[in-house]
């Protein structure tokens, strides 16, 4: 494995929800509110910024070749290609 441990615990971290997204610092009571600092329309969750963020449909199609990804899809992902 080429990844960097830097590198690993970033996409491992957003993976498993524990990251420095809106939701999950919400949760924990340290920000005020979920939602999406992009589109301002869903709630900043892992799968919402990887698969459903209207404003980062571009670059998920320069790295991931479609605009919207299925939370299934994610699976199939190296963790290079997360990371990307």
């Amino acid at each position: 494995m080429t990844f960097k441990r830097i590198q690993s615990r970033v996409v491992t971290d957003l993976l498993a929800g524990h990251n420095t997204l809106r939701r999950h610092l919400y949760l924990l009571g340290l920000h005020d509110g979920p939602l999406c600092r992009k589109c301002g329309v869903g709630e900043e969750t892992s799968t919402h910024i990887l698969c459903e963020c209207e404003v980062l449909d571009s670059l998920r199609h320069a790295y991931q070749g479609c605009i919207i990804l299925e939370p299934v899809d994610i699976k199939n992902l190296g963790l290079g290609a997360i990371w990307n």
